[in-house]
């Protein structure tokens, strides 16, 4: 089951900056500071004054500091 994580509300423990954008902004490689993020679970990011989803396709998280980590996300836009 995924999980829904929302990133759009920077503060500690909270952050993530984009390293490279693919295609436009359909894929993005990301280095954030957050816990509990798995492969499948979604992101929302800040993308201007509104919000964009992305679904993890793989999150490695560091060993120091232990809520760092790098994931690679695809745009996966809301249902409505």
């Amino acid at each position: 089951m995924s999980n829904t994580h929302d990133l759009s509300q920077r503060e500690w423990g909270c952050n993530y900056n984009i390293m490279k954008v693919y295609k436009r902004g359909q894929r993005l490689d990301l280095c954030g500071w957050y816990t509990g993020i798995k492969n499948g679970d979604y992101l929302i990011l800040k993308n201007g004054s509104e919000t964009t989803r992305y679904k993890v396709e793989s999150v490695k998280y560091e060993s120091d500091p232990r809520d760092m980590w790098n994931a690679s996300v695809s745009f996966a836009p809301r249902d409505t």
